[in-house]
Formats: C-alpha cells, sequence, structure tokens
C-alpha cells in the first residue's frame, strides 16, 4: 500500500508560492500602495510632531492639521523656491550651449584628429586600387541610391499643453491622496493599530505590538534624522555654489537634498547637473573643478562618518543590504521604490527581528554579528587567517581581561579545534596551524607585555622614581609556580597561557614544553622541592591525560600543593578529583587557578618566618 505522507519539499513550495503572491501584489498593485507607503512613512515622521503639539492641550484633531499643514507647507515652499530658481536659468540656456560647445570642442579636438586619421588610414587599406580611377556611379542606382531624411513633423503645442498638464494633474492629485492619508493616520492612530495588530497577531499580541512599536521608533529616526542630514547637505551645496559662482544655487541645494533620500544613487544625480551647470557658465575651468572638489569633499564627509552611523546605528540594516535593496524595491516600484527602499527594508528587518520564522531577514539584512567571538576566532583561523584572529584577540582583552579571554574564548576554541581533530573532522595540517596560531598569539602578548614593562621601568627610572614592581601581586621569588602541559600539544598553549598571565602579574614561572617527559619534570622541580605545580589539561581527554602525569608528581613531591586545571569542563569537579585520586585541586578555569594561587601564596607566606 502506498504510503500519502508529505514530503520535506512541500513547507519549500508552500513558501515559494506565498513569496510569488506576495511579489506579485506589490508589484501589480504599486499604483495603490505607493501611495499608502508614502503616506505611513510620512505620518511616522509628523508623529513625534503630533504628539508634542498634543502634549501642550492641543486637540487631536487640531494637532493633526496643524502638523499636516506645517508639513506640507514646507514642501511647497521648497517647491516654489526651486521652479522660481529654474525659471531664472531658462533666459541664458543658449549662453550655456555656446560655453559647453567651446568647451567640448577644445577637450575632444585631439581625439577627433586622432579618429579621422585612423578611419582614413582603414579606407585608403580596405578599398582597392583599381576603382580610385573609376567614376563614380550616377544616383539613382543600387550603387549610388538616393539620399532619405525622415522629417519628424512638429508636435503640436496643445498636445504639448496636454502631456504637461497631465503629469501635473498626476501628481497633483496623488498629493492630495497622501495628505488625505496622512491627516487620517496621524489622527487615529492608535485605532488603526490596534486593528491591525488585531488583524495580524491576534495570538500573539505582545510579539506583535513590541515589533510595531520597533517599526515605528526605528523608521521615524532615521527618516528625521536623514532629513536633518540632508538638509545640511543642501545648505552645503547652496552655499558652496552661490560662493563658487553657479547660478540658481538655491535649486541645487533643494535638489541635491531631495535627491539624497535615494540611497547611492541620489548623490550621484546631485552631483551630475551642478558639475554640468558649471562647465556651461564660463569658458574656463575654474568652477567645474571647484565644483567637483566641493561634492568631492561633502560626500567623503557623508560616505565615511555621517550615513556609516546613520544606516547602521538608526536602522540597523548593513551596507550591502541598503544597495540590494534599492534594486529590488526600485524593479518593483520604480523610482518611487528607490525613495522608499530604506524605510520599507527597516520595516522588514525588525520583522525578521521579532518573529522566529523569519529570523533569516535579520540574518541576511542587519549589521548584528552572526557568530559570538569565539566562533568568530575559530572561523579566522579555519579560514588561515592568524592576523584577523589577532586583531579579534586583542579586541577582547582590551574589553575584559587576559584572563577572561582566555578562559571564554582562547581555550574554547583550543577544546573545539581538538574535539573536531579526534572526531576526523578537521585534518592535521589544519590542526597543527591552529595550535601554532594560538601559540602565536600568547607569544604575541608575551612580546607587548615586555615592552610595555620595559617602557614603564624606563619611565620610572628617567623620573628619578624607584623601579617599579612587575604586577600589583608580586609575590617572593623563593615561590616559583611550575605550569606543565598534562600531554598533548593543546595542554601546553593552556599552560603557557596560564604561564603569561601569571608573569604579567609579577610571579615567577617555570614552562615545561610538551615535548618534556614526566622524569624531565620531576627532575626540574626536584631542584628546588618548593614552589607550586599547575598541571593544565585541554578537554576531550583532559582528565585521562593528568591523571597519571599527577599521581607520579603527587607520590614524589606529596608536600608541594598541586593545582589541577581541566580547562573547560562542564564535568562535576568533585567527581573528577575522585578519578584523580590524589589530594589536588581541581579548577575549571584559569580564574579559579589564579584564586587558588592567591590563596596557597598567602597561606606559605604567613607560615614563612
Amino acid at each position: 500500500m502506498t504510503s500519502l505522507a508529505p514530503t520535506s519539499k512541500t513547507p519549500w513550495i508552500i513558501n515559494l508560492a506565498c513569496l510569488t503572491i506576495v511579489l506579485s501584489a506589490l508589484y501589480f498593485a504599486r499604483s495603490l500602495l505607493m501611495p499608502i507607503a508614502l503616506s505611513v512613512l510620512l505620518s511616522f515622521v509628523l508623529s513625534p510632531v503630533c504628539r508634542w503639539l498634543e502634549s501642550i492641550k492641543f486637540g487631536r484633531i487640531p494637532a493633526v492639521l496643524t502638523t499636516a499643514v506645517m508639513g506640507f507647507t514646507i514642501l511647497g515652499i521648497f517647491a516654489v523656491l526651486a521652479f522660481s530658481q529654474l525659471a531664472s536659468i531658462s533666459p541664458k540656456i543658449p549662453e550655456y550651449q555656446r560655453n559647453l560647445a567651446v568647451k567640448f570642442l577644445s577637450a575632444s579636438r585631439y581625439s577627433e584628429q586622432l579618429l579621422n586619421t585612423v578611419t582614413e588610414t582603414i579606407g585608403a587599406v580596405s578599398s582597392p586600387s583599381s576603382s580610385s580611377s573609376q567614376g563614380e556611379p550616377p544616383h539613382g542606382t543600387i550603387e549610388s541610391p538616393f539620399a532619405v531624411r525622415i522629417v519628424a513633423t512638429p508636435i503640436s503645442p496643445l498636445k504639448v499643453f496636454e502631456g504637461v498638464y497631465r503629469t501635473f494633474a498626476e501628481l497633483l492629485g496623488a498629493s492630495a491622496i497622501v495628505l488625505v492619508l496622512v491627516i487620517f493616520f496621524l489622527a487615529r492612530r492608535e485605532d488603526l493599530l490596534d486593528r491591525f495588530v488585531y488583524l495580524i497577531g491576534r495570538n500573539r499580541i505582545t510579539l506583535t505590538t513590541q515589533t510595531m512599536q520597533d517599526v515605528a521608533e526605528r523608521v521615524s529616526r532615521y527618516l528625521s534624522t536623514l532629513f536633518l542630514f540632508n538638509l545640511a547637505f543642501g545648505i552645503s551645496v547652496g552655499i558652496g555654489l552661490q560662493l563658487i559662482g553657479v547660478p540658481s544655487p538655491i535649486f541645487w541645494g533643494i535638489l541635491a537634498m531631495i535627491l539624497r533620500f535615494i540611497p547611492y544613487f541620489g548623490p550621484w544625480i546631485a552631483a551630475a547637473m551642478p558639475i554640468g551647470i558649471s562647465l556651461a557658465i564660463s569658458t574656463g575651468w575654474i568652477a567645474p573643478v571647484f565644483t567637483v572638489l566641493l561634492f568631492i569633499v561633502l560626500e567623503l564627509l557623508n560616505n565615511n562618518i555621517l550615513e556609516p552611523w546613520l544606516y547602521g546605528k538608526n536602522t540597523g540594516i548593513s551596507p550591502v543590504a541598503v544597495l540590494v535593496a534599492a534594486f529590488f524595491w526600485m524593479w518593483l516600484w520604480g523610482p518611487v521604490g528607490l525613495l522608499l527602499a530604506t524605510p520599507l527594508t527597516v520595516c522588514v528587518l525588525v520583522v525578521g527581528k521579532h518573529v522566529p520564522e523569519l529570523s533569516f531577514l535579520d540574518i541576511l539584512l542587519g549589521t548584528d554579528q552572526v557568530f559570538d567571538m569565539k566562533e568568530r576566532i575559530y572561523q579566522r583561523l579555519l579560514a588561515g587567517d592568524q592576523d584577523k584572529a589577532v586583531e579579534l584577540f586583542d579586541e577582547c582583552v582590551q574589553a575584559t581581561s587576559m584572563v577572561n579571554t582566555c578562559d571564554t574564548i582562547l581555550i574554547p576554541v583550543l577544546a573545539r579545534a581538538e574535539i573536531h581533530w579526534q572526531l576526523g573532522e578537521l585534518g592535521d595540517e589544519k590542526h597543527t596551524f591552529i595550535l601554532q596560531s594560538l601559540k602565536d598569539i600568547i607569544q604575541y602578548r608575551n612580546e607587548r607585555f615586555s615592552e610595555l614593562t620595559q617602557k614603564t621601568q624606563g619611565e620610572a627610572i628617567d623620573s628619578g622614581g624607584l623601579e617599579p614592581a612587575l604586577g600589583e601581586n608580586s609575590v617572593p621569588a623563593e615561590i616559583k609556580i611550575y605550569c606543565l602541559p598534562a600531554r598533548t600539544e593543546a595542554d601546553e598553549v593552556t599552560a603557557r597561557m596560564l604561564a603569561q598571565i601569571l608573569q604579567e602579574e609579577g610571579r615567577v614561572t617555570q614552562m615545561c614544553p610538551g615535548n618534556v617527559s614526566t622524569l624531565d619534570m620531576i627532575e626540574l622541580i626536584a631542584q628546588s622541592e618548593t614552589g607550586i605545580i599547575c598541571v593544565a589539561a585541554t578537554p576531550p581527554t583532559a582528565i585521562m591525560h593528568s591523571r597519571s602525569l599527577v599521581r607520579r608528581l603527587h607520590h614524589r613531591f606529596p608536600h608541594i600543593p598541586m593545582i589541577v586545571g581541566l580547562w573547560d569542563s562542564d564535568r562535576n569537579l568533585s567527581k573528577a578529583t575522585t578519578r584523580i585520586g590524589c589530594n589536588v585541586i581541581v579548577v575549571g578555569s584559569i580564574a579559579d587557578s589564579i584564586a587558588k594561587i592567591r590563596s596557597i601564596e598567602n597561606r606559605i607566606s604567613q607560615t614563612t618566618p
């Protein structure tokens, strides 16, 4: 009997069908959705002003009408200024055409001569020598047909007026629709939000409400900040063009401010037109050069300082996602989609943050790190990028401390590499590279600490003071700490970590390499018969490797305190002590081992006369 159980491909088919339906709706209903989207975004921008008016005892309707009138009045003032400035340019268009012709003629003269030379050479080579002696065939034959020129019928002034009137009427009608929608959205924003929450997430009202609040806050903050940035940019452009002498600087400043709402593409368009006008106003090159420099300086300031902060902090969208979103929404909705690309993508990103089923949107579009720090360092080491791993290590040490970085970052990375290597998921060559890289990181830390110590001591001596101690927890030199690896090379790496941290605190340490035998270790310790023994063991075979060494050391030196570090271990330490079978101190982190060392040092110092 054949089973009719659903296959695993069914959810993907359903998701693909849903995505196709959504994209089709966005595309075919764009004439309806674009005014609504514009109205919603404008209501986000005007909502703080409306709330402020209501807080100073305005009523809801007066506050909404005042806010809408103020907002659209400002837009109208910008439009009137722009058209008046544009009208002042039109009488000078013939003069600008002559100046441009002169510039292009002088700039292309050399290229034209070169092109003519190349063309004549090719023609001389390709035409047969016998044909030069023959006369030209008569016109009207196949060899020399009559020249035909298509003359277009002049466009009727009535048709021109009709096209302009239709465009103006459509623009005025769309503006009226947006204005009415903005007024209604502002007047009934709480009721509309409640209804939307009820329809979309009635069973998850808390999640849906938080999502809507996050969307409104991010979009409002982004658009308000972007408006201020673009206003400052437009003012700077207008002032700069006024000083350069470019005509109608107010128009170009307003146009630059508006076009900068379009990510990435807008600034290029905003810069191209004033540069073209600067080429047309004179026969020289001073004005164009200064115009280009003006936009270069402003764009460098925006691209390197303001826009990364705006897109990253205020929206949480990565720059790559902004660029991809611009192409996507332009493909769906044309120029209006390009204008709305970033705010709409913010909405999509916030939904991905709050809805677990759509979390992939947050991963694809957001700026948050997808890996934690230890995974990032491990991934960089797997990729063979040691320099980036060292850079991330420095960030961790500066943010926390060397002890915390070793316990929470380096040792887990080492433990993961050991586990993957023993399972056969990590090759020998890559495993060796990771171990050597971690050794190099510890050596790099040691060298930096030594340089800092020498510099500090030199400054103290030069200033006439006493030579400073190596650390805050300096102890007598006779208390030596032996850092011994349990068996493997990974154990040696963790022993180096412990020794490095102890040296930074001013302690005297003795580090034994991993290839030293147990007898050599015993002989080394027997030279003084004092100190503290620290055995470093790394998962997954920490107890197995440390037990044999610890038993032999404890049998030979029963009076020397011994600490066994089972790093990054989730085992019960009391059970681990029982398995080792000696009277030793078992710890699970470098921080705990340092605390035990301090306790033993205090006890030794108190008993020593």
